[in-house]
């Protein structure tokens, strides 16, 4: 019951802050732009979710992949500022999007990331996993199953284990960890937070304050309907366990 009564709330506080900004005869850019910065799998969208529980922030998620990548034959000039960072009602004080790491080299993404490195009053959340081997288990998943996001139980989405290719994933840690220190690095002229997925996971009402404050909105308490995907141990999930988490210690390590 109390989760249909979340998606309820869920559905009138969007709907609310789309019929006010389509009636607004003053649409302006007066609020805070932000981006989530990530790697897929690291908690995007659960943070995407939590922040559009907000009555004053707008987060369109993965608004450049789907009228980018998924309408190819869509042309759109400067697409950041069309899609995202366009006048709103004043009503709305932070509006936002994801973009990922592998955005950077992109063809159809380059244009937008570029943009977002020479505005410097786009504030970043830079949002980080701790143990890339779960980033990694996480992606395989989701590739496999064709499940991205859920609001289902855990329990639907179930799989078997899987068999971890050490060389693969060799190239995506070195990959990851080179991008974790590249983005903190090319973003130290904005107004940056650095959050772990991890600690939104396990205390979201401290994690998301923090969030709320460094957005410049009143701190509300702000709800998600995702559902966990993966609940169960990285120990039950992977076969070759033991070697990729060997693999990833040698790795750190070695400091690449």
């Amino acid at each position: 019951m109390y989760y249909y009564f979340l998606y309820l709330r869920t559905y009138l506080i969007i709907k609310r802050k789309q019929l006010l900004n389509a009636v607004s005869l003053t649409r302006k850019n007066s609020y805070t732009p932000f981006v989530i910065l990530s790697e897929p799998r690291s908690g995007s969208t659960l943070l995407h979710t939590y922040l559009n529980s907000h009555t004053q922030i707008k987060s369109y998620g993965e608004v450049l992949r789907e009228n980018l990548e998924e309408r190819p034959d869509r042309t759109i000039k400067d697409p950041l500022n069309k899609l995202a960072f366009k006048p709103h009602t004043p009503a709305l004080k932070a509006i936002g999007l994801k973009l990922f790491y592998e955005y950077y080299e992109h063809p159809l993404y380059a244009e937008s990331f570029k943009n977002v490195i020479d505005r410097k009053d786009i504030k970043i959340i830079h949002l980080i996993r701790r143990d890339p081997l779960k980033v990694y288990t996480s992606l395989k998943i989701a590739q496999k199953t064709n499940v991205w996001s859920t609001l289902k139980s855990a329990d639907a989405n179930r799989i078997q284990k899987i068999q971890i290719d050490c060389e693969d994933y060799t190239s995506f840690l070195k990959s990851y960890l080179k991008h974790q220190q590249l983005f903190s690095a090319m973003f130290t002229d904005h107004p940056l937070l650095e959050i772990a997925y991890e600690d939104l996971a396990k205390n979201p009402e401290q994690t998301l304050y923090t969030v709320q404050e460094f957005l410049g909105v009143k701190p509300k308490k702000l709800f998600s309907l995702l559902k966990k995907q993966n609940p169960d141990s990285l120990q039950s999930l992977v076969v070759n366990y033991d070697e990729a988490v060997k693999l990833t210690h040698e790795l750190y390590l070695s400091k690449l």
